[in-house]
């Protein structure tokens, strides 16, 4: 993380969310048949965009965000995209 001072308010910042995946991953020790492990995380993301710009989400300054890690093997890699495609499948038809 690091600080910054926007419009006269101190804030922090973390780069991305990854980090804290990759912590939990490495809390322990791991096995391949311990794959695929799926680890799925909600964080907050934080922006600032220069003044009078309009587009994005208009101009807000934080929003949660889900974030997902999968570990595999190579030969799983297949199976798990198409499991992620279905998974966006089902959720969007219930748009």
């Amino acid at each position: 993380m690091y600080t910054v001072e926007i419009d006269e308010e101190d804030y922090a910042i973390k780069p991305m969310n990854c980090p804290g995946g990759m912590i939990v991953y490495g809390m322990e020790m791991r096995s391949y048949r311990d794959f695929p492990l799926r680890i799925g995380e909600v964080g907050r993301v934080h922006r600032h965009e220069l003044s009078g710009a309009l587009h994005g989400l208009m101009r807000v300054r934080a929003f949660t965000q889900d974030d997902a890690h999968i570990f595999m093997l190579p030969e799983q890699i297949k199976d798990e995209i198409k499991n992620v495609a279905s998974l966006i499948d089902e959720v969007y038809a219930k748009f």
